[in-house]
């Protein structure tokens, strides 16, 4: 009996932390400004990566969020940059990531 109870818990906390994976978009129904030109400074070192800014919607404005340089994750990951989609809610922003 202990033992389909621990079952049934173990279940159960997986659903509920699978909730929390479900992707939502935030919606903004402001177009994203032209995205800045920015002036990509020297690397610092040969390893890495220029992941390029993007506006940052706050809720009230769009706020520009500066490129950096990052260390890939491993040494043959490969950057895709985010970028700002429409659909027919509005814009939402589809975050960068490494593949």
């Amino acid at each position: 009996m202990f033992r389909k109870g621990l079952i049934a818990c173990a279940i159960g906390a997986m659903l509920t932390a699978g909730i929390g994976l479900a992707k939502t978009h935030v919606y903004v129904q402001l177009a994203p400004p032209a995205a800045v030109v920015e002036r990509v400074p020297p690397s610092p070192g040969g390893a890495y990566v220029w992941t390029p800014g993007y506006y940052s919607w706050t809720g009230h404005a769009y706020v520009w969020k500066n490129g950096r340089w990052m260390m890939p994750p491993k040494s043959h990951a490969r950057y895709t940059a985010g970028r700002w989609e429409h659909d027919r809610h509005g814009w939402y922003y589809r975050t960068g990531h490494w593949r």
